[in-house]
This record gives C-alpha cells, sequence and structure tokens, in this order.
C-alpha cells in the first residue's frame, strides 16, 4: 500500500470559516478524506519535518475546498514523469493545495516558505495543474473573503444551481441562518431537532382550523422547512455530517408530511364533519406511506454507505438529460417539501387550507406512479460515494 500523510500549512492571522479555526477544519477535511498521519505546521520551513512518505497532500488552511477534491485528488495519484500535481482554481491560479511524490518533496523539504517551494517546484519539477470544477475550490486571502466564500461554500456543497426553484428560494433564508448557527457551534442533529419542532407546531395550529390558524400554521412549516435545508448546510459547513444525522432528517421529514396532514384533516373534521376532504385524506395518507416506504428503501439500498448523499447523487444522475430522466427531475420537485411548503403557504393566504387534501391525494398518486416508474428504474444506475473513504492507492 502506498504511505501517504498530509502537511496543513498554518497561516500567522487567525480567520474562522463555518465556526472553525481554520488549520482544526483542514485537519478534519484530510481525515474525512481517508488520511490518517496528519501534520500542521507553520510558514516556515513547512517541510523539515514532514515524514518520508509516497505521496504528501500539501493544504494551505485558507485553502477551502469540499471533500471529494481530495479524494478524487488522492484516487487521480502521481504517474512518471511527473513529480506533482497542483490544483488551480477557476481563473487557472495555483492554490497551493498540491499532491507532491517523494522526489518532489525531498526537493523542497528545506525551503523556507510554501511560496519558495511552489516556486522551485514550477522550475525544477514536472508539476501537472489540475483543475476540479465543478467541485468547489476557494482561496481565503483575508477576513473580508469569509462571509462570501462560507456562502458560496453552502450553496456549492448543499446542490448548488442544480437544485430546483423552491429549494433555491428556501437557500435565501436558510444560508445567511446557517451561518450563524455555525457561529454559535449549533450541531446539524438539533437543528433537525428544532425544524421538526415548527412542523408540529403548524400541525397543530391546523388543526384548530380557522384561517388566522392556518395562517400561523404555514408560517410555522415554512420556517420548519428552512430549517430543513439549514441542518444540511450545518452538517456540511462544520464537516460533521454523519449516517445518524442523515436518517434523523430522513425520519423527521417523512413524519413532518403526516404531522401537517393530519393537523389539516383534524381542523376541517371540526368544522365541517367527515365530507369530501376526509375521503381525500384517506387516499393521501396510504399513497403517501407507500412513497415513504418505497424511497426510505431505496435510499437504505443504494445509499447505507452515506444516506445524507443519495439526493445529491440521484440529482446529479437525473441531470444526464434524456427523456425519462427530464420527466422524473420534472416529477421530483412536487413532491418535495420545498414546493409543499411553498403550496401550503399560498393555499394558507387565500384561505383555502382543507382543499389541499385533494390536491394532496392526486399529488400522491402520481408521485406513487413517478417513483415506482421511474425512479426505481433510474435509481439502479445511482453511486454514492462513502463518508469515510478508506485511502488505498
Amino acid at each position: 500500500m502506498i504511505r501517504i500523510a498530509a502537511l496543513i500549512v498554518r497561516d500567522s492571522t487567525p480567520i474562522r470559516f463555518a465556526g472553525l479555526d481554520l488549520a482544526e477544519r483542514a485537519e478534519r477535511l484530510v481525515r474525512r478524506a481517508g488520511i490518517e498521519h496528519v501534520q500542521i505546521a507553520d510558514d516556515e520551513y513547512p517541510f523539515a519535518e514532514v515524514p518520508v512518505v509516497d505521496l504528501l497532500l500539501v493544504l494551505p488552511e485558507r485553502v477551502i475546498v469540499e471533500r471529494s477534491v481530495i479524494t478524487d485528488l488522492l484516487r487521480r495519484d502521481i504517474h512518471l514523469p511527473e513529480d506533482a500535481a497542483a490544483v488551480v482554481d477557476a481563473a487557472g491560479e495555483s492554490t497551493g493545495l498540491m499532491l507532491l511524490s517523494l522526489r518532489a518533496t525531498e526537493r523542497i523539504r528545506a525551503v523556507p516558505r510554501l511560496r519558495s517551494g511552489l516556486r522551485r517546484l514550477g522550475v525544477e519539477a514536472n508539476v501537472r495543474s489540475i483543475r476540479v470544477a465543478p467541485r468547489y475550490v476557494a482561496r481565503i486571502r483575508d477576513a473580508r473573503d469569509v462571509a462570501r466564500i462560507e456562502t458560496d461554500y453552502l450553496r456549492h456543497t448543499n446542490g448548488g444551481a442544480g437544485e430546483g426553484y423552491f429549494t433555491r428560494n428556501i437557500r435565501v433564508f436558510s444560508i445567511p441562518l446557517s451561518r450563524v448557527l455555525l457561529r454559535w457551534s449549533i450541531s446539524a442533529n438539533e437543528v433537525t431537532l428544532a425544524g421538526f419542532a415548527l412542523a408540529v407546531l403548524g400541525g397543530l395550529a391546523f388543526s384548530i382550523g380557522t384561517y388566522w390558524a392556518g395562517l400561523a400554521g404555514a408560517l410555522f412549516y415554512w420556517a420548519s422547512m428552512v430549517l430543513d435545508c439549514s441542518d444540511g448546510e450545518v452538517a456540511r459547513g462544520a464537516l460533521a455530517d454523519s449516517k445518524f444525522g442523515a436518517w434523523l432528517e430522513t425520519v423527521t421529514d417523512y413524519l413532518s408530511y403526516f404531522v401537517v396532514l393530519g393537523g389539516i384533516i383534524w381542523g376541517d373534521f371540526r368544522l365541517e364533519g367527515f365530507d369530501h376532504h376526509t375521503i381525500a385524506a384517506l387516499v393521501a395518507a396510504p399513497a403517501t406511506f407507500l412513497i415513504i416506504a418505497i424511497v426510505g428503501y431505496l435510499r437504505a439500498r443504494v445509499a447505507s454507505v452515506n444516506p445524507g448523499a443519495f439526493d445529491d447523487a440521484l440529482a446529479a444522475q437525473l441531470r444526464q438529460g434524456d427523456a425519462m430522466q427530464r420527466f422524473a427531475v420534472w416529477g421530483r420537485q412536487l413532491i418535495k417539501r420545498s414546493f409543499v411548503a411553498h403550496l401550503i403557504l399560498f393555499q394558507a393566504l387565500i384561505g383555502f387550507i382543507p382543499a389541499l387534501t385533494e390536491i394532496w391525494a392526486y399529488g400522491a398518486a402520481g408521485a406513487l406512479v413517478i417513483v415506482i416508474a421511474v425512479q426505481t428504474h433510474i435509481i439502479r444506475s445511482v453511486r454514492v460515494q462513502p463518508l469515510r473513504p478508506a485511502v488505498t492507492l
């Protein structure tokens, strides 16, 4: 097995990103990418004490990348006659993130600064430049860059431009909130539970059955959806996503549908008794349960190694672009919580909350067809990377 180590080059100016010290964050990143031997050094003869290894990953603490950039770089390896691979940004400028062979490491072991090492390698070694787009990479030049890069990083690592209109609309509110929660060291699981509590409050408000209670319930549910986006943003921003957190989010998401539907039906039943809305709910509930059971099974089967990455992996597969995939992309938007939150708010504003039962019944029946006929077919080609991949080169 090839010996691999990581060197994190610390900067003299203290900066925090997503609630973490930059060096601490960089160490957490490379360990989650599977590198066990990690050394943190100041930018004064940074290579002097690095171990003798076959591959050395060099990560300046101010370089912000997603974990997949590190794992992709390690999988590419270095092939003769190359001495090193250097990651460049979208403008083609060096980021300082490098993968060095033993030859390259020994060549710059005595340099006084990281920048000096980069210059020497550029002149004396065979260095391959690598662009990682569409993966995320950015360099913090000073503290003024933090807010912009945090926002870009959270948006990119939680769906980016591939998300539907309704989810992007909610992220306008969730990302600023997530940045605050990260600074306060609020965990993603705490955000998930808070979001579910708001969904329960929404269901209780719907059960009252009046216009103003329905509007309050819709606002509670909208707020719960903001937190539903925030929990993933917080988890990925803090590099703390976990299988338990992903399943907790999944379970609470599913339960929220029944909490809301139950509250709407109870509120209508109290005012109108057994009517056509109740009949529609009797169709919507079992169809929704079947959708949840099928999607939950598929998630467990395909993404048990990393359930939080299931939606992203499926969305990437759907973007391939044939007719069936385009239909699935359109259909999935109508069963996502972000669309439901918008729909509930609209119905509350016009005072037709009970009519959601009919919409829900038709939508659940159609979504069940989409899930069975389309998603189960496409999902066979979805591949999910584990949370903590072992580095075996």
